[in-house]
């Protein structure tokens, strides 16, 4: 859950990314192709960011775990917390077309 009473209070540690884009254009008379290959993160840089808040869960079932064995209340107040750390390198491909008339 966010604080918003701490806004630039706290900061995440500093990243780096880097992209690559190979991309091919071909000129018609009255319309150009361009077709194309983008890499996000292409070197899998990890990068720290916001953890996610969770509950606990049964690994056998998928049912949350909570502190009383009943199912869990809508508020989460007999859940068991479990934060989420956020650090994985991810690789984004995209491939793609641009037509320009």
């Amino acid at each position: 859950m966010l604080n918003y009473a701490q806004i630039n209070q706290q900061r995440l540690k500093a990243f780096s990314a880097s992209d690559i884009r190979i991309d091919k254009k071909w000129n018609y008379k009255k319309l150009t192709l361009d077709v194309f290959l983008d890499l996000s993160n292409w070197w899998a840089a990890k990068n720290e960011a916001y953890p996610n808040y969770s509950f606990e869960r049964d690994l056998t079932t998928g049912t949350f775990i909570t502190t009383d064995g009943q199912p869990i209340n809508r508020d989460g107040s007999n859940g068991i917390p479990l934060i989420l750390k956020n650090t994985d390198a991810t690789v984004l491909p995209t491939i793609g077309f641009i037509v320009e008339f």
